[in-house]
C-alpha cells in the first residue's frame, strides 16, 4: 500500500493539479496554449522524483517487496540530495 501511494500520490497530484487547473484556463482563454516555465528547480525536482521513483521500481522487486532499513535510509538520502542541489541551484544560479 505504502509503495503504491509513493506512485500513485505524485501522479495524482499531477493530473489534478496541474490538469484540471490548465484545462480550466485553456478552455476559459479561447484555446490557446497555456505556456508553462521551465525553471532550473523545477528540472531537477522532476528528474530527481523520475530518478526516484524509478530506482524504487527496480530496488523494491529486487529486493523481495520488502523494505529494509537500508533502503528506507536510502530514500531519505536522496531526498536530502535533491533538497540540497534545488537549494544550491536556487541560491548560486
Amino acid at each position: 500500500m505504502a509503495i503504491a501511494a509513493c506512485f500513485g500520490g505524485p501522479m495524482l497530484n499531477i493530473l489534478l493539479g496541474v490538469g484540471l487547473s490548465g484545462s480550466y484556463i485553456i478552455f476559459t482563454g479561447g484555446g490557446e496554449p497555456l505556456h508553462v516555465e521551465m525553471g532550473r528547480t523545477l528540472l531537477v525536482s522532476g528528474a530527481g522524483l523520475l530518478t526516484v521513483l524509478v530506482a524504487t521500481l527496480v530496488a523494491v522487486p529486487w529486493n523481495g517487496y520488502m523494505m529494509s532499513k537500508r533502503m528506507g535510509w536510502t530514500l531519505i538520502g536522496a531526498y536530502v540530495v535533491v533538497l540540497t542541489i534545488n537549494v544550491l541551484v536556487e541560491v548560486f544560479l
